[in-house]
Parts: C-alpha cells; structure tokens; sequence
C-alpha cells in the first residue's frame, strides 16, 4: 500500500518562504521560480568533539561552525547528515562504536540556517529506540524538514514542502545501520534502502512535486570514487524521478555528476560530500565539500544551474575544534596545500567538469 505523502505545515524561516501548504496555484504561468541550495556531509561527533564544547553543565557548539557560517549562509535550502543520533545526555553520551549526541549539536546546526536534515544512516540505531526518540522529538520541535527515522510506523517517511514557490519532497535512506536489528522489527525507526521502497515513495509523490531529492547513506568507507552499487543506485533513482541525489557516508570526497535518466530528465549526483566535522585523523578525512546549486522552475521545465564546491576543513587548535572554508586554514595545519586542493579539485569534476571548485 503507498504511503501517504505528509504535507509539512510549517514555514521552515526559509528565506523567501511563501504560503506553507504544498499547492502552486498562487504562482503566475510562466514565471520562473528559483531555490538555492547548498550541502555539506557527515557531522560526526566523536567524544573529543563533544567534550571540546563543553561548558559548565553544558554544550556549546557555535564556536566550532563560526567560520563556516558565510558559506552556509545566503541559501534557501541547507543540507546536512547528523551521523551521530541526537538522543541527548539523559541516556549518557558515547562515542565510536555507538554514538550519542547531546541536543546542542542541534542547536548550533539551527542556528547556522541548516533546515533540512538526514537522520538515515549506519548509526540511527546505535542506542535503539530511545534515541530515536529523543531526536526525533528533538527535530520535530525546530525549524526544519528532517528524514529518516519516525518514532511511529504511521508517519511519513516522505517529506513534502514548499519554498518560493516551488513543491519539493525529500526523502532520507540508509544502507543499513551497522547490523543493529530495528527494536522489536520497527522497520520506521531508521529507513534502510531497498529498491521497491524507493519506488513505491518516489511514484507516490512524483506527480505532485517540483523537486524530488533523495538523501543517501551509500558506499565505502574511505575510498575516492563511488562503487558500482552506488552507480547502479544512482541510475535507478533518476529513472524513477529523483532529481537531487546528495550522498554521504565514505567520510570524504566522492564526484558530482549529472546523469540523465531513460525519459532524458536529469540528475544532479552528489555521490559523498565526506566529513563536515569530525573526530577522525588523517588529511583526507579532514576536508570535505559544502556543494551548491540553484534550482531554476519555469513552468514545468526544472534546471538545475550554476553548481559550485566550496572546499571545507576541520582541524583541532589547542582542544578546540574548528569547520572553516579550505582558503582559510591557518598556517601550520595541513602541510601540501596546493596539492590536497589540486587532486581534490579533479575530483570532484572527475565525471562532469562544469562545477566550479573553490
């Protein structure tokens, strides 16, 4: 049975958001909609990150994403995984091999500008089903569209919105969650990948929308270019109609591509922006990509225009952790500068090379 498609009730403080029901009808025939968007990768909240913002009784986030708050800002459509669950310090924070977040996290996220947010990976399930709920009810009381995880086997795993004019549905997949069974087979509480469940949510909303983006928790670990299953993944969803894949997982960099599909509709891939931020060593681990783009809607022809990759680095100073554009990394934190930038630089443009890297 298809599920039903949640229409989201709120207006998200999105920039330019219009009415918060999902319908067009307002908008004039021929008038070309825009929406910009931006994406960044795992946020990955190891102990030593945790215990890094600590103050007093407790967290304080902000200091760490300050520098990068100029490139997130400026954007209708900000996007990020939250790897670790946010299940608050009630059940006891933990790090590797079963995260668990204070609510904080969230906060300096929200205060940022980041409004829609993935909660589907390998690590949803790490403290069951309390921290499923507690993040989700976490998430449920902010300004955003989140997917991935529900607390109730009703809700919706597709999430339907409007900005500027434009009907947007969002949905979030995991590959699996480590080998942590769904509690009491609760198949909502983290949405594991399968290609029928795709396309039953992705023909169920299709009709209705403007904009399909799919989140997906794919791939290897580690390695520079998506796997086959990914490719093949890929392909499936665009066939089906997804035309924003953004990718995560590996924890760092993977391609862009722009791929069209059997009705020669394309597909902006991002198969992994690596690592936002992180408790991980080694330089590769250590840059990641805020990828943008801008989704131009006239009529019923959808372009997607003008994609970028800004690199980002996250380092540690003294204790304390900090997420800054790749320019700006201060001297003495990563030694071969211009050649981490080159060879990350090719790529990302290794399958389509009209994005700018910056």
């Amino acid at each position: 049975m298809k599920k039903r498609i949640v229409i989201i009730l709120l207006c998200l403080l999105f920039a330019g958001c219009e009415k918060s029901v999902v319908s067009r009808q307002d908008v004039s025939s021929g008038e070309i909609r825009t929406v910009s968007l931006i994406a960044v990768g795992d946020n990955l909240i190891h102990d030593s990150v945790y215990k890094s913002a600590a103050r007093g009784e407790g967290y304080d986030f902000r200091p760490i994403f300050a520098g990068v708050a100029p490139v997130i800002a400026g954007h209708d459509l900000k996007f990020v995984n939250q790897e670790t669950i946010l299940g608050g310090v009630e059940i006891g924070l933990s790090s590797y091999p079963r995260f668990n977040s204070p609510f904080e996290v969230g906060d300096a996220l929200v205060e940022l500008g980041f409004n829609l947010i993935s909660v589907a990976n390998n690590h949803t399930l790490d403290r069951g089903e309390v921290g499923v709920f507690n993040a989700v009810n976490y998430w449920q009381a902010q300004p955003v569209v989140y997917a991935g995880a529900e607390k109730d086997a009703a809700a919706e795993t597709v999430k339907r919105f409007l900005v500027n004019g434009v009907r947007f549905a969002f949905i979030a997949y995991t590959y699996g969650t480590n080998g942590i069974p769904h509690p009491g087979e609760k198949s909502h509480l983290a949405n594991v990948y399968a290609d029928e469940k795709a396309r039953v949510d992705i023909e169920g909303v299709r009709a209705a929308v403007d904009v399909v983006i799919v989140s997906m928790h794919w791939g290897e670990e580690y390695q520079d270019y998506p796997n086959a299953e990914q490719k093949r993944q890929a392909a499936y969803l665009s066939d089906l109609g997804a035309d924003i894949i953004i990718g995560h997982h590996p924890h760092v960099i993977q391609p862009v591509d722009l791929i069209k599909n059997k009705s020669g509709r394309e597909t902006f891939v991002i198969y992994s922006l690596g690592n936002f931020l992180s408790g991980q060593v080694g330089t590769n681990r250590l840059i990641g990509m805020a990828v943008s783009l801008v989704i131009e809607l006239d009529g019923a022809e959808l372009k997607l225009v003008d994609p970028k990759a800004r690199l980002l680095f996250h380092y540690r100073d003294h204790g304390a952790y900090r997420v800054i554009p790749y320019s700006e990394i201060p001297e003495g934190f990563l030694s071969d500068y211009d050649y981490y930038f080159a060879r990350k630089k090719k790529l990302i443009r290794h399958y389509y090379e009209n994005i700018a890297v910056y």
